[in-house]
């Protein structure tokens, strides 16, 4: 699943900035825990 980049922002933002886990961003947006993953893990937009 590829995501806008605009809900990419908004799961390091929770992250990051929010302090929330995994679990706590997967309520929130609704996307798996895999693919939340993905993009925090994601250094490199380009790749995708």
């Amino acid at each position: 699943m590829t995501l806008a980049m605009t809900d990419i922002n908004d799961i390091k933002k929770l992250y990051f900035k929010k302090g929330l886990n995994v679990a706590e961003i997967m309520r929130k947006t609704g996307h798996d825990r895999k693919t939340i993953n993905k993009y925090l893990d994601m250094n490199d937009f380009n790749l995708v």
